[in-house]
């Protein structure tokens, strides 16, 4: 049976979390590899298990805006990253011909702890699935190893340190207010 991701036995405590850093792959770079014929090939980590999701917004019965949505994703995602860095996915380009995502990061998640299971760094990418919060693991096509290859506690690792992410609320800078 599917749980949500902050409630699944396998996400390590918060505490364990805090031993991971998400940092934003540079437009350069994404640019350059796309010169160079590359792709980012992705495997989403809730489409692809079937025991895990995210809950946005965990009761469907509260005032819409009331709690997290896409949107407080996105906005979150901006007040952190700033706009999303993907070419095609950013702000203000055409979005007419999408029909699934409309906004794509793409990050290193990078292991600052040692526990030796997991890798020192990988790449995922954070973008809108079927209006819910979608997490990848990702690689370029000219690397190794295939994102899918990847062993289930690196899925699970990064769909819990995101969901934390863009579900803790943020100052604005306007009038203090948390968003």
């Amino acid at each position: 049976m599917a749980v949500d991701i902050r409630n699944h036995d396998e996400v390590p405590p918060l505490e364990e979390l805090e031993e991971f850093t998400l940092v934003p792959v540079s437009r350069d770079e994404i640019e350059s590899r796309f010169d160079d014929g590359e792709r980012i090939e992705e495997w989403n980590v809730a489409e692809e298990r079937n025991d895990v999701y995210v809950e946005l917004v965990p009761d469907p019965t509260d005032t819409p805006g009331a709690d997290d949505d896409i949107g407080t994703v996105l906005y979150r995602l901006v007040q952190l990253f700033g706009t999303p860095q993907v070419p095609g996915f950013d702000a203000g380009s055409d979005v007419s011909d999408r029909e699934d995502t409309t906004f794509k990061y793409l990050f290193r998640l990078v292991s600052t702890g040692d526990d030796g299971e997991l890798p020192g760094e990988w790449l995922v990418t954070v973008h809108d699935w079927h209006t819910e919060l979608g997490v990848s693991l990702a690689a370029w096509s000219g690397d190794d190893p295939d994102p899918a290859a990847y062993d289930d506690a690196v899925g699970i690792v990064s769909l819990g340190l995101v969901t934390n992410i863009v579900t803790e609320p943020v100052q604005c800078e306007y009038k203090d207010k948390w968003f």
